[in-house]
């Protein structure tokens, strides 16, 4: 058998004390009975002992009291203020809600006033200087009043004379707001600013519906002014919807397409609920019903004139640079014809005819030479400091007529028919023409070029401008 050190002895003794001792508390309390008689017992002979007679059935009684309370947990007594802090907070779910819904409520409250004390107080805050002010604001909103009166007065007749229903209540709304406005700037007030200590509550109040008043009355003066021009537009769209039903492209199209009658009788309507769905809307409805119109108005006599203005160009024997300037021309009114853009075929046909009268007339290019007229412009282009010349020109016909030429812009790239335009010239011929025009007024030999019949390119007199002209139209 090996050797048993003392630590280990002692330590695994422990543990069986340990153990011995929390079974023998453990049977106490799985044996009370026979535990209380035990201690019955003992207490017994302690008092014997002594020589103390004490009776059996105390004995009893006492252990008994002492057994049931032993293991009895009893809470200390709370002071008042514990007790109610306590039942605070094992009621809180009941509370909490209330303290939710009241606070918003009561803080609220609170800022509402303080809002009305601080305005009671302001009420009582003016000067002879503020009522004054107040007294020319009134009068102006007055006779702002009047002068939408006067608008008023001048529309009712168109209205009348419309028969358009949405027009005539939005007329009786813009009569109500205007009679609001006018009794908005009809304000009363005290007649002197008495010293702070000597004014009553009610001039406070007065001075405070004034001030109130008057800025109402803008608001209303903006909803009156609203409400007429909705009326104009109203009115003009009515306008325009009648002349269309009335119109030949519109009878035709109607009864070819039924699409285009339905989208007047959609306008129709819309014109005659404009009050409460929008003048906007209406006129968008009229508009649609223009437009699918015109594109049903669209008639084989456009692919006519288009097809026209080519043989025109073709027939004229252009160079072929000139015949290019035609082609971006055909291409936009041929487009337009695909899309159904009435407007759009008709501005571009309108276009290449008035290029092909300039091309068909020959031309003469001469210096503008009129008295209070410039001649010439000199251009100077900083910081490079390079400069060029131009002589202001104008075209006559055989007639002697100015005739609008077409010209692009070096400097802008505007492109427009300009009845005066600049010629780019070299140094020497400026100023030859500006020396000829100091010596008298007048320039005698005005004569830069021409341009013949058939053609949209000029002739330059040789040796009187740059090799190839450029052209202004400012200056």
């Amino acid at each position: 058998m090996s050797e048993v050190s003392l630590t280990e002895q002692m330590g695994a003794m422990a543990l069986i004390d340990e153990l011995r001792h929390s079974q023998t508390e453990i049977q106490k309390h799985l044996n009370l009975p026979l535990h209380r008689k035990a201690v019955a017992e003992r207490i017994r002979e302690f008092y014997k002992a002594k020589g103390i007679d004490v009776e059996d059935g105390l004995v009893e009684q006492g252990v008994r009291n002492y057994f049931a309370t032993r293991l009895v947990y009893e809470a200390p007594k709370l002071r008042w203020w514990e007790q109610r802090v306590a039942d605070t907070y094992l009621r809180r779910r009941f509370w909490q809600k209330w303290v939710l819904i009241w606070t918003p409520i009561v803080l609220y409250s609170l800022y509402a006033w303080t809002h009305v004390f601080i305005d009671l107080k302001e009420q009582g805050r003016y000067t002879q200087a503020d009522l004054v002010s107040l007294q020319n604001e009134a009068h102006t909103r007055t006779q702002q009043v009047f002068l939408v009166q006067e608008q008023l007065g001048k529309l009712e007749p168109e209205v009348q004379a419309g028969q358009v229903a949405a027009a005539t209540r939005l007329m009786y709304t813009a009569k109500n707001g205007l009679a609001k406005a006018r009794e908005q700037a009809s304000i009363k007030l005290p007649q002197f600013a008495l010293p702070q200590e000597q004014r009553s509550f009610s001039d406070g109040v007065m001075v405070s519906n004034a001030r109130d008043n008057l800025k109402a009355s803008v608001t209303s003066l903006k909803d009156v002014q609203a409400q007429l021009d909705k009326i104009k537009n109203l009115l003009v769209a009515a306008q325009k919807l009648k002349r269309l039903t009335a119109s030949r492209e519109f009878l035709i199209a109607s009864k070819a397409v039924p699409e285009v009658a339905a989208a007047a009788k959609e306008a129709q309507w819309a014109l005659d609920d404009a009050d409460t769905k929008g003048v906007t809307a209406a006129i968008a409805k009229v508009d649609r019903a223009v437009r699918l119109t015109d594109r049903q108005s669209l008639n084989p006599n456009y692919l006519a004139s288009l097809e026209a203005a080519r043989a025109s160009v073709q027939q004229m024997g252009l160079s072929q640079g000139d015949a290019a300037q035609f082609q971006p021309l055909l291409n936009k009114v041929d487009q337009a014809i695909k899309a159904l853009d009435v407007s759009g075929t008709t501005s571009g046909l309108k276009e290449i005819e008035q290029l092909l009268a300039f091309a068909k007339t020959p031309l003469k290019l001469d210096v503008v030479s009129r008295v209070g007229e410039k001649s010439m412009v000199e251009r100077n282009y900083d910081p490079t400091g390079g400069k060029s010349w131009y002589l202001l020109t104008e075209a006559t016909d055989a007639a002697g007529n100015v005739v609008p030429v077409p010209i692009t812009s070096i400097e802008t790239g505007e492109k427009r028919y300009a009845r005066i335009f600049g010629v780019r010239v070299n140094q020497a011929t400026y100023q030859e023409v500006k020396n000829d025009k100091l010596a008298d007024g007048h320039v005698d030999n005005r004569r830069l070029g021409s341009k013949d019949a058939n053609s949209l390119s000029f002739k330059f007199v040789k040796g009187r401008t740059t090799a190839k002209p450029a052209y202004i139209l400012e200056w």
